[in-house]
């Protein structure tokens, strides 16, 4: 399963490369019309932000194309030592490692979502955060719940890494892939992820889940199915958790 998944998600990488190698070629065309080469960016991100609309799946490419080829011809003028740009893509790595094959940015739950979860878990809950970011919902829960059972996996190395800076010692962490993890026994299953993972999560869930257990999903549908519950944060960006019970 999980290696069809990473599969599934290569066309979204090239469908990046030639959007934006069609986008130069924009560029290139605007410089040669004797357009300035700042200003010959405009028809370049018009084209790969309509493009990635259309073809890209996640709004979240949307934002990457509208600032790929401004940050790529600023950083060019800046006359920066080789060193500089390896360093900034190691450090994107750390960050967003992992993000091109399973389609999942970097989120982080806020204030409300983590009250609504302290106040209302059930007590002695199995509770597992998939796509777990830096850890802030474990430690969020190690504080305000001590009776919780506690773990959460991420994939990306340095949110990981500050994860376990961060968490006690009595939160399961682990770094990798959710999809190698068994959900058995967990109780509620929380996940903050993006719309491209959700089907399959819930597939997962579904088979291995036991009756009468939660999957809450921050903010992201689940397709073709309705929620039992949902809960309004009311927060700035209308957020919500969507609850279903197994």
């Amino acid at each position: 399963m999980g290696q069809s998944f990473f599969f599934s998600q290569r066309p979204q990488v090239r469908r990046f490369l030639l959007i934006q190698l069609v986008g130069a070629l924009f560029w290139l065309s605007g410089v040669l019309l004797d357009m300035s080469a700042s200003a010959a960016l405009l028809p370049a991100i018009l084209w790969s932000v309509t493009a990635s609309l259309r073809w890209q799946a996640g709004r979240w490419w949307l934002v990457i194309h509208a600032l790929f080829a401004p940050l790529v011809f600023f950083a060019s003028q800046l006359d920066l030592a080789p060193g500089w740009y390896l360093l900034a893509f190691g450090i994107s790595w750390l960050v967003f490692g992992h993000v091109a094959s399973s389609g999942v940015p970097l989120y982080l739950s806020n204030r409300q979502a983590l009250t609504w979860l302290s106040e209302q878990l059930p007590h002695g809950a199995s509770f597992m955060d998939v796509g777990a970011g830096t850890g802030t919902v474990l430690a969020w829960l190690a504080r305000t719940r001590p009776d919780l059972s506690l773990s959460g996996i991420e994939h990306a190395w340095l949110p990981w890494l500050i994860g376990k800076l961060r968490l006690s010692a009595s939160v399961d962490w682990q770094r990798g892939d959710y999809r190698r993890v068994s959900f058995a026994g967990v109780d509620v299953l929380y996940a903050f992820l993006s719309p491209v993972p959700m089907l399959e999560l819930w597939q997962k869930a579904r088979q291995e889940m036991r009756a009468g257990s939660w999957f809450i999903s921050n903010t992201f549908e689940v397709p073709g199915e309705e929620p039992d519950e949902i809960i309004e944060l009311n927060d700035w960006k209308h957020g919500r958790l969507l609850l279903w019970r197994m």
